[in-house]
């Protein structure tokens, strides 16, 4: 299934879009600070034996999606189970090499946020936010926070724009390096967004 990528970017970057690890996933941006990937699972899909970075990882879940089974080579499998679009998940650094099966039957999108940033304070456990959970999560390495952003109005800015980040809107996002201004919101309804402040320097 061909997918309509919108970039919306502040640099004039030329952005990469390829398949990576052997499954329906595509680089659409990667800089010093972080790597962002776009994964898509076609209903029953099951992806090749891929690997995943050791990176610490911020996953925002863009559409409904089913359960995953995921076989990790001498392990018994796992199996995730469904999201709901607005969903977030943060992860620390691990290393994986698995494949994935989808089994709902569910066309489902996330973006994966691989963090190049000096790992600092990472959590022991995964750190998880349901869609109408608002709690924002801060540690010495980033702000995770829902944003809400006025029909016809420019969103709220960061209280810290010295640190660069990702916004995530809809199934679209954008980079904002340091100092940029807030995006605007020109539809004619409510934008909910999902930020990720990056706070320490790239490695």
């Amino acid at each position: 299934m061909k997918l309509t990528i919108a970039l919306f970017l502040t640099l004039s970057l030329a952005p990469c879009f390829a398949a990576i690890n052997g499954s329906d996933a595509a680089i659409e941006l990667e800089n010093e600070h972080l790597r962002v990937v776009r994964v898509h699972y076609s209903p029953h899909e099951k992806t090749a034996v891929h690997e995943h970075p050791p990176a610490p990882t911020v996953y925002v879940y863009v559409t409904d999606g089913g359960r995953l089974r995921i076989g990790h080579e001498g392990e018994e499998t796992v199996t995730r189970p469904p999201v709901k679009a607005g969903g977030i998940r943060y992860q620390k650094a691990v290393y994986e090499v698995h494949w994935v099966e989808e089994m709902d039957g569910v066309d489902s999108q996330y973006i994966r946020l691989e963090l190049k940033t000096k790992p600092v304070d990472l959590p022991q456990e995964d750190v998880r936010r349901q869609p109408a959970d608002r709690t924002p999560y801060e540690s010495g390495m980033l702000r995770i926070m829902r944003v809400t952003c006025a029909a016809h109005f420019t969103c709220p800015a960061s209280a810290h724009p010295e640190n660069p980040a990702v916004v995530v809107y809809g199934k679209e996002w954008k980079w904002l390096p340091a100092g940029s201004p807030p995006v605007r919101n020109d539809s004619g309804a409510p934008m909910e967004q999902v930020r990720v402040e990056l706070k320490t320097p790239p490695q």
